[in-house]
C-alpha cells in the first residue's frame, strides 16, 4: 500500500497532541488511560475481545494507548495476524518501539482510502470522534466492506453520557472546545453514520455512565431489500 499524507484534520486539530513525545508517553500511561475512560477501559477491552475468536486475521484502524493493542494481539495468538493501520509517523515511531516483539504488521495509510484485503474483524477502537464526518462514513464503509464471511466490525468510543453523569457538562465543553466531531456521537446512533447500515445489524453495549459504547456491526444474512422481494414474491402467491 502506498504511504498516504497526513490529512488536513490532523494537521489541523490533533497533531500538537500526537507528536508530542512527552504527552504520548503520559497517555500511554494504563493509569491514565484508566482514569480517562472513567475506570471503564479494563471492561471495554475485556467485552472487545469476547468478540474476537482465536487465530483470526484482524484489522485495527488507528493505534491506541494503553494496553488495548497488546491485549488484541495475545488474543490473536500465534495463528492469527494483526494488521494496524495508522496516518501518524510519530505514532508508527513509537509503536514499532513499544511493539518490537509482536509480530504485527503496522502500516501507514488513510482508513478513508478502500483497501482489497479481506478480515474476520476490524477493529475502530476510540478513534471516530476525531473524524469529520465524510472521513467517518468512509472509514466505517470501508471497514465492513472488507469483511470476510461471517466477520465483525466493532466500533468503540464516546456514547452520551447519562443525565446524572457527573462529568457530562464538563466532557460537553471539553469537546465543543478540543475535539468538534466528537459531539455527534452523543446524538446519532453510530450506524447512522455509515452508508451501507441497512446490510448489518447493529448490537450496542454501554459503558461508565453510558459515557463509553461498543458496537458490533454483523453482516445480515438477508438485505432489507431481499427480505422485500421475498414479502412480495410470496404475497403473490
Amino acid at each position: 500500500m502506498p504511504k498516504n499524507n497526513l490529512p488536513a484534520y490532523m494537521k489541523l486539530l490533533f497533531n500538537k497532541v500526537y507528536n508530542n513525545p512527552i504527552l504520548c508517553e503520559i497517555l500511554d500511561d494504563s493509569r491514565v488511560v484508566k482514569l480517562t475512560s472513567f475506570f471503564s477501559s479494563g471492561t471495554l477491552i475485556k467485552d472487545l475481545l469476547r468478540d474476537i475468536p482465536k487465530n483470526a486475521h484482524v484489522l485495527q484502524i488507528g493505534l491506541t494507548f494503553g494496553n488495548e493493542i497488546d491485549a488484541v494481539y495475545n488474543k490473536v495468538n500465534k495463528n492469527g495476524k494483526l494488521d494496524i493501520f495508522d496516518v501518524s509517523d510519530r505514532q508508527i515511531a513509537l509503536a514499532a518501539k513499544k511493539y518490537a516483539h509482536h509480530n504485527m504488521t503496522i502500516i501507514n495509510y488513510d482508513a478513508s482510502m478502500p483497501w482489497d484485503e479481506k478480515y474476520d474483524v476490524v477493529i475502530c477502537y476510540n478513534l471516530l470522534r476525531e473524524l469529520p464526518f465524510q472521513t467517518r462514513r468512509k472509514v466505517m464503509d470501508n471497514m465492513l466492506e472488507s469483511l470476510s464471511t461471517g466477520g465483525k466490525a466493532i466500533f468503540v468510543d464516546y456514547a452520551e453520557p447519562d443525565m446524572l453523569h457527573p462529568l457530562k457538562m464538563p466532557l460537553y465543553w471539553f469537546n465543543r472546545l478540543y475535539r468538534p466531531f466528537a459531539e455527534s456521537l452523543w446524538y446519532n446512533p453510530l450506524e447512522n453514520f455509515s452508508s451501507k447500515k441497512d446490510d448489518f445489524r447493529w448490537h450496542h453495549t454501554y459503558y461508565g455512565g453510558h459515557a463509553f459504547q461498543k458496537v458490533t456491526a454483523i453482516r445480515k444474512i438477508l438485505s432489507n431489500d431481499d427480505v422485500l422481494k421475498l414479502t412480495r414474491l410470496f404475497n403473490h402467491k
